[in-house]
């Protein structure tokens, strides 16, 4: 044994094709330890390894047969069994993997790799099996071609690069966005999902190949024995029961998570209903159940709005109705189709999946977009497509925002004036592409180009937008290049005058490096995850020690530090969370949007110490800074109700409960103080929150226009719109959003005018 062992050895140690592997592999190590993300022993290094190592494997396997290293499995000079080969081929191909790792481990001495764990699960998940994979594949080919070499070649390759092909497919045609292939072993769809744990499908898969690892290499080892008339029944044995397995496991592969497709998505979720233009599939929970009309009219309602801005009827054109799949929560869509945080239009398919939180929900909007721009896109997948080739991300993404134009607290415009007023605009005329748009933060990639894209349509009209849309060609629709668009964009976004506020709210939102720019930045969002999470099922001693893990690696991330406070105080331990907020606030660099919300946390523990003149003296310097509306909303009424040390109002908005504790102090609070208008305005948002409309509506109206705050009376009167609006009293609910649309707010103002184009619509319906 040790002899053939060493005669082996003495072969294929000086084999150039091996040598050469050598040098390639841990060259490319050397390059992507300065790339971002790839740098590390994690997720994205054992994919690209597991591939490259892959199908090096495949060939070296073939190209040692054809030397004449090693004999064919059963080839009828072999004198030995094939099993002792194929063990012998493995560990000098599994050592290929040990140089990439070993740099990639020495890498974490200059760049931090915050989940060891994980990461040496994910080569060892990936690469060992993809190294396996593609050394039985060649194994299996030189068997049944061992005297055709081309065959031999063609064969040993066909399989891993068809399982590439096919799961190629499948992120075409099904709705998942991640997907599982013999070598790189998963696919993790959008890098907008930051959050990566080794994933279940993963472990099942890999255990599948395993087995058929087995399987083929047994058979053929039993096979080899057959034929030279020697049983070897533990051979037969593992092969056949290694094959069962196999294929037991392989029926089961939707349910494992490997292989999901639409029609277990929609049996998941349950319900689905036919409207015009639809065909909606949504999760038969209470939830959405009691909101089935209402989501039943905003896909409708949206589908109008976007006839109307785009000129195109993706429906009538096609025959083909949209299909709509809407998810419960984040994690229900993570599990079925691959996208926590990422909603996806597959606008070849006509099919989109989204959260949706209500009527107006800006996430169906953009969506629905994609699909309307269908029509006038090019090549196989009907998008912006650069010389036939590349993908205009930023003109497809462009053109959802710009016809969703979500407006919070900027608008797309002004958002954009800002970016680039802080310096921290990316150059459109990079990220108009696929790479260049990728690699920036999602905030600073689709609002301007959301912001480019309205500009050009408001300027000079949708058709010229959608003839430069489908190749990029701006000179051939425009009659100018590009470049001179962009800068007559940017003279648009810079005479667009900005308070303070705005400034302020612009830094907070866009001012943060994308995932290339963070350390650690998946190991981070795995466990935010999980901590937040825990903490939504009131589990808070594991959400703290998630968050402690985070704080190891993280530990100024403002972020972490203010949500880990809140557990902590959740947990009884509020002098300990002050301390932290305090001692953070003060020797932290925040924003003023971070400061703000600091300040009302601390205003928080101090008024739940019964300590109301020192909270609201926190909650008055929150207010100085200039805040989002959601923020000022938040703290000019509990400044308000601290300023008084009303325990009603402590009990309601600071202090711990379950929802039908807080409606009973709301509902007691309200009949002792009729006249409150506090009152009257949180017991109809309660009631408003739950889509009770017709009962919101009193309580609404009696606090209309008492509230003494542009954000407090602008959230009223868009709660008392829509509530009108649902019981059917549409004149009612056009004079309160014909009023609201003279709103200083941009969020109020640009809600208003949507909600006004609903009620036209609304009136046209029901003539």
């Amino acid at each position: 044994m040790w002899t053939r062992t060493l005669e082996l050895s003495g072969r294929l140690a000086p084999s150039r094709a091996y040598l050469i592997g050598f040098g390639v592999v841990n060259l490319a190590a050397l390059v992507v330890a300065f790339i971002p993300l790839f740098n590390l022993v994690g997720y994205e290094s054992a994919a690209l390894f597991g591939g490259v190592l892959g199908l090096l494997a495949t060939g070296l396997t073939v190209h040692a047969v054809r030397r004449g290293d090693v004999d064919a499995p059963l080839a009828p000079r072999r004198s030995a069994a094939p099993l002792h080969d194929f063990g012998k081929l493995a560990i000098y191909h599994l050592a290929l993997a040990v140089g990439p790792l070993l740099i990639l481990v020495l890498n974490g001495l200059r760049v931090p790799n915050c989940d060891w764990g994980a990461g040496f699960a994910f080569w060892g998940l990936i690469v060992v099996p993809a190294i396996l994979l593609g050394q039985s594949a060649a194994w299996l080919s030189t068997a049944l071609f061992g005297d055709r070499p081309v065959l031999s070649w063609l064969g040993a390759f066909f399989l891993p690069l068809a399982d590439g092909v096919a799961l190629l497919r499948h992120l075409m045609m099904e709705p998942p966005i991640v997907g599982h292939q013999w070598f790189i072993g998963y696919f993790g769809g959008s890098i907008y999902d930051e959050a990566l744990a080794v994933p279940p499908s993963l472990i099942a898969y890999r255990v599948l190949h395993l087995v058929a690892i087995v399987a083929v290499v047994a058979s053929l080892s039993a096979t080899y024995e057959l034929r030279r008339g020697r049983w070897a029944g533990w051979t037969v044995a593992l092969g056949l029961g290694a094959t069962v397995v196999f294929f037991a496991g392989f029926s089961q592969r939707t349910q494992l998570g490997i292989s999901v497709d639409r029609g277990y998505i929609a049996a998941e979720l349950g319900g689905k209903v036919e409207t015009d233009h639809f065909l909606i599939y949504y999760p038969e929970e209470r939830a959405t159940l009691r909101r089935l009309d209402e989501l039943i009219e905003d896909h409708e309602f949206r589908y109008h709005q976007l006839r109307e801005f785009f000129g195109t009827d993706p429906v009538a054109e096609s025959g083909r109705k949209v299909r709509s799949f809407v998810y419960a929560d984040r994690e229900s869509k993570g599990r079925l189709m691959g996208g926590r945080d990422t909603m996806v239009a597959k606008l070849w398919l006509h099919e989109m999946h989204i959260l949706w939180g209500g009527p107006g929900d800006h996430l169906l909007a953009h969506e629905l977009a994609h699909i309307f721009t269908e029509p006038f896109g090019s090549g196989p997948l009907r998008l912006s497509m650069q010389n036939g080739v590349g993908v205009n991300m930023g003109l497809v993404e462009g053109a959802a925002a710009a016809a969703e134009w979500r407006s919070n607290e900027l608008t797309p415009h002004q958002a954009s004036a800002a970016m680039r007023q802080l310096g921290i605009a990316p150059d459109l005329r990079r990220i108009l592409g696929a790479r260049g748009f990728w690699t920036e933060a999602s905030g600073r990639a689709y609002t301007p180009m959301g912001s480019f894209v309205r500009f050009l349509i408001d300027e000079e009209g949708v058709e010229a937008f959608r003839q430069a849309y489908g190749r990029g060609d701006f000179k051939g629709a425009y009659g100018v290049e590009v470049a001179e668009l962009i800068r007559r964009w940017e003279e648009f976004v810079d005479a667009i005058e900005l308070t303070d506020q705005q400034m302020a709210v612009a830094k907070f939102q866009y001012d943060r490096p994308s995932i290339f720019g963070r350390e650690c930045a998946r190991a981070l969002a795995e466990q935010r995850r999980l901590a937040r999470n825990a903490a939504a099922r009131g589990a808070y001693g594991v959400a703290r020690g998630h968050y402690e893990a985070c704080l190891v690696d993280a530990p100024d991330d403002p972020t972490i530090v203010r949500e880990y406070s809140v557990i902590l105080a959740e947990l009884g331990e509020k002098e300990l969370a002050l301390e932290l907020l305090e001692e953070y606030r003060q020797g932290g660099q925040l924003a003023r949007v971070q400061k703000a919300q600091f300040l009302e946390l601390i205003g928080d523990l101090y008024w739940r110490r019964d300590e109301s003149e020192e909270a609201a003296r926190y909650y008055r310097r929150g207010l100085e800074l200039g805040v989002p509306v959601d923020r000022e909303r938040s703290l000019k009424l509990k400044a308000r109700l601290a300023e008084a040390a009303d325990e009603r109002g402590r009990a309601v908005l600071v202090e711990r409960m379950g929802d039908g504790e807080r409606m009973y102090y709301l509902i007691r609070w309200r009949a002792d103080e009729e006249e409150d208008p506090i009152a009257a305005y949180l017991v109809g948002r309660r009631l408003w929150q739950e889509q009770n409309y017709g009962e919101a509506i009193p309580h609404l109206e009696a606090a209309k226009g008492a509230l003494r705050s542009d954000a407090l009376d602008g959230e009223l009167a868009s709660m008392l719109g829509q509530s009108y609006y649902f019981q059917g009293r549409l004149d009612e609910s056009r004079q309160i959003w014909e009023a609201l649309a003279q709103s200083p707010l941009s969020r109020y103002g640009e809600g208003a005018n949507k909600w006004l184009q609903r009620l036209r619509w609304a009136e046209g319906n029901s003539q």
